[in-house]
């Protein structure tokens, strides 16, 4: 089968797209970092984690667009600051939490890594709820690292090439 007719959910799953045609999406994605943990949200009805953040609207700049991500998906007003470094990948991606069964996107992402040390979060704060119905913790790096926490397959392969 051609490659370019397989796209990946959240789980890593392969879809085949043979009949419809992939949106374009862009998003943006936040690593926080502070004190060897990373901050991590759960969609609603997911039991996946992954990095703070989303597509941007039509329009929004990519400062507004974290901000306001980062707000939704963590219920925590913050602006960020000197990125430590960055990551761009073009990924096909199906995602099955749309209606109609799914959405094909080719899904233009960008993550981008941040020191929060000089933020003034608890990391050590119990899972909260979010204003989108999601969760958010801060997880030790250690334990995302070393696979024992599930993250959304793409996080993933983001996670994977920041870490080189």
């Amino acid at each position: 089968m051609d490659d370019s007719l397989i796209f990946f959910d959240r789980y890593g799953r392969e879809h085949y797209c043979e009949a419809a045609i992939p949106s374009v999406k862009e998003g943006f994605f936040a690593l926080l970092v502070k004190d060897g943990r990373l901050l991590l949200t759960y969609p609603p009805h997911s039991d996946v984690a992954e990095f703070p953040g989303g597509s941007r609207r039509r329009k929004e700049s990519v400062r507004d667009c974290l901000f306001r991500k980062l707000y939704e998906e963590t219920g925590v007003e913050f602006m960020l600051e000197k990125p430590e470094k960055s990551f761009e990948q073009t990924v096909r991606y199906f995602a099955d939490d749309e209606p109609c069964g799914g959405m094909f996107y080719l899904y233009q992402q960008k993550f981008t890594l941040y020191d929060a040390d000089n933020l003034s979060f608890d990391v050590f704060r119990k899972k909260w709820k979010t204003p989108e119905n999601g969760e958010a913790e801060w997880v030790e790096l250690d334990d995302i690292l070393n696979r024992r926490v599930k993250l959304n397959f793409v996080h993933e392969l983001a996670l994977q090439a920041l870490s080189d």
